[in-house]
């Protein structure tokens, strides 16, 4: 099969994580495993030594859903992205209860990275040809995403929902002061600005702003709808599930 991550046309296939893993040792068994040939690898392992991608560019949750298309039996909470239900598989026996708490991924939705792939992955499948995707986790500077299809070309401001904790681990017992809905007023109104800003760095391009679907930012979108209109600005809401929604653009 073919997917997308980070940009990239990756291709993959049953076989392929088979014979990759064929021979390797599994690491400490985490929350989430999957099961090739008999032997339960945590995913993020199997996944990195069958793509040869490292694991800190992708999230757990991504590696889950391929090998789970590709036919892989996954224990532990399992999240559809095709049907948006939780659904949770056998339970592994014995796994060492300590081994089996995985911390909570940093990267997992609704991180703006991960928004911005849902949204890449949906500009792909509608036949958008991106040819600029910046690297999130390095807060790389200039437009997110940059797409064409036929004449028209679009950029794209894109913005996760603020967590409640520090994303540094040395402040990961700390609760962070500003409430997650202030922050996101605040991540607003600068996705809107550099969205403006596009408007006259690059004339011809749709201007969108992408964000993950909460009652929050459609609010912000709804109070701002007339001055976005007049400017040319749209927004588009994404969901972990991979469908795209906005009132005024059509992709």
């Amino acid at each position: 099969m073919q997917f997308q991550l980070n940009g990239q046309l990756v291709d993959l296939t049953a076989d392929d994580v088979r014979r990759r893993l064929a021979g390797v040792n599994p690491s400490t068994t985490y929350r989430h495993t999957v099961v090739v040939d008999g032997t339960a690898y945590p995913v993020k392992q199997a996944f990195a030594v069958a793509t040869g991608i490292s694991r800190h560019d992708f999230t757990s949750h991504r590696a889950r859903e391929i090998l789970s298309r590709l036919g892989f039996e996954l224990i532990g909470d399992v999240h559809s992205r095709q049907t948006g239900e939780l659904t949770t598989a056998r339970t592994m026996d014995p796994v060492p209860r300590a081994a089996s708490l995985e911390p909570p991924d940093p990267r997992a939705w609704p991180w703006e990275g991960e928004v911005q792939r849902v949204f890449v992955d949906w500009l792909t499948a509608h036949g958008w040809v991106v040819t600029s995707s910046a690297d999130t986790a390095t807060k790389a500077h200039g437009v997110d995403v940059v797409a064409q299809h036929g004449d028209r070309a679009l950029g794209a401001e894109v913005k996760g929902w603020p967590s409640k904790g520090y994303a540094d681990p040395r402040r990961a017992a700390e609760t962070k002061k500003t409430r997650p809905t202030t922050q996101a007023g605040h991540w607003y109104s600068q996705a809107l600005m550099k969205a403006i800003m596009l408007l006259d760095s690059h004339p011809d391009h749709e201007s969108l702003v992408v964000l993950p679907d909460y009652p929050r930012y459609r609010d912000l979108a709804r109070r701002t709808q007339r001055g976005r209109g007049a400017a040319g600005v749209h927004v588009v809401f994404v969901t972990e599930t991979g469908t795209a929604e906005s009132d005024t653009w059509a992709g």
